[in-house]
This record gives C-alpha cells, structure tokens and sequence, in this order.
C-alpha cells in the first residue's frame, strides 16, 4: 500500500495494483507520472485523475463519448506500442475538464485525450489533428446537440454533479485553510 498526502482527498492508501503509469507524464507536467483514477461518485460520470507525484495536482476527467457519441481518436502504431495496446477492448478514452465559475460552460479537451491500457495500467495523453475538436469544447452545447433540448436530464444532472464537485473543492480549500491557522 502506497500512502499519499492530497490537497483534494487528504491521505489516500493505493494499491500498487491502482497505480496508472503515464511515462510521458501530461502536457504542461511531464514530470508527473504516477496516477491514481478516483470515482467523484457511485454514479457520476465525472472520474478525478490524482498524482501520486503531487498530491496537490488532480483533474477532472469524463468519457467524451458521454456528451460526443461520435467522437472518434485515432492512435499511431507507434501510440499503440507506447501502451502496448493488444486490442481496442482494452483502450480506455478520458478528457480533462475544466469547471469555470459557471457550470454551464465547463469544457472538455477533446484535442488532447487521455488513452489508458486497462490491462497494464499505462496511460498516454496524445494529440488529435482533427480541426473538429478543440481545447475547450463545450460538453453541455454538445448535449444539447445530441438531445435536441436546451436543458435535458442529463445536462442538468451533470450541472448538479459539477456543482458538487465545486462545493466540494471550496469546503477542502477551507478545512486546509482552518487546519493552516491551528
């Protein structure tokens, strides 16, 4: 067991068998190379994506397919050797988010998706040369696409999970703040 000391989620216990190894690390932290996926909860569809290098560096990741159904990533033969994928099955997409002020107008990285192997836990965040995804697309304009409605259940319930999450964060940045004063 590997004990690690969060901002976000204060000491955590993983298992070796947990960890997911990014050895190029992530663009802007490529000196971060061990992670650990973490469930935001039973049925959210937003999964946190936490350092074990930095335990106060985590990202909010969800699968694109959520909010894009035709959402496609195509990998380099040279990707697939990086991760040693074997078959498709064992390939896993995530995006970052970011969660502005407004929830409404979170976006995902549809440009730069995370790739993991599920089966040797290893993980790869690779670029998309496809003018169609951007940086900061924006997931609820995308719902709204696929559902044909201005607020449907499911941009509303992810509204809902996304403010949890902030509620969360704020209440974390408070106790460490209070624990700070003592």
């Amino acid at each position: 067991m590997l004990k690690v000391k969060t901002t976000r989620f204060g000491e955590i216990e993983v298992n070796e068998s947990d960890i997911i190894e990014l050895p190029s690390g992530l663009i802007g932290f490529p000196e971060l190379q061990k992670y650990v996926m973490l469930d935001h909860d039973k049925d959210s569809p937003f999964k946190w994506l936490q350092s074990l290098d930095d335990g106060a560096i985590a990202f909010v990741l969800i699968n694109p397919l959520l909010f894009k159904p035709d959402y496609t990533v195509e990998v380099s033969a040279a990707e697939v050797a990086d991760l040693a994928l074997q078959s498709e099955e064992d390939a896993v997409i995530s995006a970052i988010i970011t969660i502005p002020g407004n929830p409404e107008h979170m976006t995902a990285n549809l440009k730069a998706p995370l790739v993991f192997n599920l089966k040797n836990r290893r993980g790869k965040q690779i670029i998309i040369n496809n003018a169609a995804y951007t940086t900061r697309h924006n997931i609820l304009e995308e719902v709204k696409k696929y559902t044909g409605s201005e607020t449907s259940a499911v941009s509303a319930e992810m509204i809902e999970q996304v403010k949890t999450t902030k509620e969360e964060a704020k209440e974390t940045k408070k106790k460490k703040e209070v624990s700070g004063k003592k």
